[in-house]
C-alpha cells in the first residue's frame, strides 16, 4: 500500500492542481504540491522503515534480481486465446523494491521537497502548471524506479520526458525551446533504439519458453539459466544501452545536458541532475548488466570504461573553462557520472556497491549545488563568476553551505562524495587498474574547479552587478529548509555510510555473482634477503642478532 501511494499520491495532487487551475490562486498551488510532495516523502520513510524490516535475500546468481516485497496484478493480457503450453504475453502491474530502488525513491522524495521549497518565489507565472509538472516528473521517476515489469518500466521511463520538457520550455532561460527541444530529441530517439531492444528481448524469452518474458526478475534468472548467444547478447546490449548512454549522459552522448541545465529552473536542474540521470544507470543495474554478462565482459568494459575515463577527464576541463557557475555544475555531472560507470562496469561488488553509492552522492551534492547557484541568482540576476566576489562578506552563511557542499562534491575524505568514488575506482582497479588510474585524476580536477569557483565568486574583495537585488540578505529560513535535508546527509552518508552499503549489498553481490572475479592486480614483492635475513625471520630473532 505505500509503494501505491509513493506512485500515486503526486499524480493525485498534480491531477488536483490541473482539474482547478483556472480558480486556483498561485499561493494554494504553492501550498497543495508542497504537502503532497512531504507527505510522500513521509510515506517513503515509512515504506524505508518497513523495508528495512523484511528479510535479506542471500546472493545467488540464479537470482540476480531479488526484490524483497512485490506488489503484482494482472494488467493486460496480448494473447488471450493463446493454448496453455504456449501462453502468449501477458503483462503485470508489477512494482516491487531492491535496496537500489528503495535508495533512489527515498532520495527522489527529498529532492522534490526542496524543488518545490526552492521554487517558492522564483517562479512568477503559471505556478499551478509548474508545480503540477513537477508532481508528474516526481511520479514518473518513482514508477521506473520501483517497475519491476519490463513494459511499465519503459512506459515510466518516456513519461518523465513529458514534464521536464515543459519545465525547461515553459520556466527556463532565453534559449529553453531550443534546449527543450533538444533534450526531448536526444532522449526520444535513443530511447526508440532501447525499445526495439526491448521488443527483441521479449521476443526472444518468449521463444524460449519463458511464461512471463516481461517480468524483469523471471528474465534475469531465465538469462542465466539458459544465456542466448554471444551475438545476440552483444547485439540487444548495444540497442538496449543506447538510451541509457544518453541519459546518463556518457561522453560524447553528452551535448544536450549544459544546456538543458543552464535554461531550466533551479527546480528543474535539481530534480534533472539528482534523479533524473540516475535513471541511465539504473537501468544499466536493472537490464544490461544482470541480463548480458559476455557482453559487459567483452565489450561493456572496453567500451564504458574508456567513455567514461573519457567523460571524467572531459567534463573536468569544461567545468574548469566556464565562466558560468550553472554550467560549471552541469559539466561536473559528466564527470561525476564517470565514476558511477566506472564502478558499475568494474562488475564486482565494491565497484558495484561504489557506483550505487555515487548515484546517491552526486543526486545530494550536485543537487545542493545546484540549488545553491539558484539562491546566488536569484539575489544577483547572474550566474557569470566575472561578476562575483567577496560573497562570503556579505552572504557568510550561504559562503559555508557552498563550500561545505562543494568539499562533499570533491569527495573530502568524511564527507559523501569520497565513499562512492573511492570504492568505484577500487572496484575497477580489481578489473582494469589502468582505467581506475586514469579515472583518478578527476578528483584532482574537480578539486581545481571548485576551488577556483570558490576563490573567484566568495572570496577576495567585494564585487558585486550593478542589476543585484537591493538590501540582499542571506540564506533565508525556506531556503535552509530546501537545503539542510541534503547537507545533513552529505555528512551522515560520509561519516557512517554502513546502513545505505548494508542496503544495496544483496544486490550488488547477486549481479557481481554472474561474474568471473579477477585477482587483485600483483605488484613485485619485496627483495627478502637484502641484509642475509633467513626467512620466516620474526622482530625478534632480528635483535638477536
Amino acid at each position: 500500500m505505500l509503494l501505491l501511494v509513493c506512485v500515486g499520491l503526486p499524480v493525485i495532487t498534480a491531477a488536483l492542481l490541473m482539474l482547478f487551475r483556472g480558480s486556483m490562486a498561485a499561493d494554494t498551488a504553492r501550498w497543495i504540491a508542497l504537502v503532497g510532495a512531504v507527505a510522500t516523502m513521509l510515506a517513503s520513510f515509512a515504506l524505508l522503515a518497513e523495508f528495512e524490516r523484511l528479510p535479506v535475500p542471500i546472493a545467488s546468481a540464479n537470482m540476480p534480481i531479488q526484490p524483497r516485497f512485490e506488489y503484482q496484478r494482472p494488467w493486460f493480457n496480448a494473447s488471450p486465446n493463446a493454448p496453455a503450453d504456449k501462453p502468449g504475453i501477458s503483462l503485470q502491474l508489477h512494482l516491487g523494491l531492491d535496496g537500489i530502488s528503495m535508495t533512489m525513491i527515498v532520495l527522489t522524495t527529498i529532492l522534490s521537497v526542496s524543488s518545490i521549497l526552492i521554487s517558492w518565489e522564483a517562479i512568477k507565472e503559471r505556478q499551478v502548471e509548474y508545480y503540477a509538472a513537477l508532481l508528474a516528473l516526481q511520479a514518473g521517476v518513482i514508477g521506473v524506479f520501483c517497475s519491476f515489469d519490463l513494459v511499465l518500466f519503459y512506459v515510466f521511463f518516456e513519461i518523465t520526458l513529458i514534464p521536464l520538457f515543459f519545465l525547461i520550455a515553459i520556466w527556463g532561460g532565453p534559449q529553453r525551446r531550443y534546449a527543450a527541444v533538444k533534450f526531448f530529441l536526444y532522449t526520444l530517439f535513443a530511447s526508440l533504439i532501447t525499445l526495439l531492444g526491448l521488443v527483441a528481448l521479449v521476443v526472444q524469452a518468449s521463444k524460449s519458453g519463458l511464461a512471463t518474458p516481461t517480468s524483469l526478475p523471471a528474465l534475469a534468472s531465465w538469462f542465466h539459466i539458459h544465456p542466448l548467444d554471444p551475438q545476440m547478447q552483444l547485439a540487444l546490449f548495444l540497442m538496449i544501452s543506447a538510451g541509457f548512454l544518453v541519459k546518463v549522459p556518457v561522453f560524447p552522448f553528452h551535448t544536450w545536458l549544459p544546456l538543458a541545465h543552464v535554461e531550466a529552473p533551479t527546480a528543474g536542474s535539481v530534480l534533472l541532475a539528482g534523479v533524473l540521470l540516475k535513471l541511465g544507470t539504473y537501468g544499466f543495474l536493472r537490464l544490461c548488466v544482470p541480463m548480458f554478462p559476455e557482453a559487459c565482459l567483452t565489450v561493456g568494459i572496453p567500451m564504458i570504461g574508456i567513455l567514461s575515463v573519457i567523460g571524467i577527464i572531459y567534463g573536468s576541463l569544461c567545468s574548469l573553462a566556464q565562466r558560468d557557475i550553472k554550467k560549471l555544475v552541469a559539466y561536473s555531472s559528466v564527470a561525476h557520472l564517470g565514476f558511477c560507470m566506472l564502478g558499475i562496469f568494474a562488475l564486482n561488488a565494491e565497484g558495484l556497491a561504489g557506483g550505487v553509492l555515487q548515484m546517491i552522492n552526486h543526486g545530494l551534492s550536485t543537487g545542493a549545488l545546484f540549488l545553491l547557484v539558484g539562491m546566488v541568482y536569484e539575489r544577483y540576476h547572474t550566474r557569470q563568476i566575472d561578476d562575483l566576489g567577496g560573497l562570503a562578506a556579505k552572504l557568510p552563511l550561504l559562503a559555508c553551505c557552498m563550500v561545505f557542499i562543494s568539499m562533499a562534491s570533491i569527495g573530502l575524505p568524511g564527507l559523501n562524495g569520497f565513499t562512492g568514488e573511492f570504492l568505484s575506482l577500487a572496484g575497477m582497479f580489481k578489473r582494469h587498474p589502468m582505467y581506475a588510474v586514469l579515472g583518478s585524476t578527476g578528483v584532482v580536477l574537480g578539486a581545481w574547479y571548485l576551488l577556483t569557483m570558490l576563490q573567484f565568486v566568495f572570496f577576495g574583495p567585494l564585487k558585486e552587478p550593478e542589476h543585484a537585488e537591493p538590501n540582499i540578505t542571506d540564506i533565508n529560513l525556506r531556503e535552509m529548509l530546501a537545503l539542510a535535508p541534503l547537507a545533513v546527509l552529505c555528512l551522515w552518508i560520509g561519516v557512517y555510510p554502513k546502513p545505505v552499503l548494508d542496503m544495496i549489498r544483496p544486490d550488488v553481490e547477486a549481479m557481481a555473482a554472474l561474474y568471473p572475479q579477477p585477482a587483485a592486480p600483483v605488484f613485485p614483492a619485496p627483495v627478502e634477503h637484502a641484509m642475509n635475513v633467513p626467512e620466516h625471520t620474526g622482530p625478534a630473532a632480528l635483535v638477536s642478532q
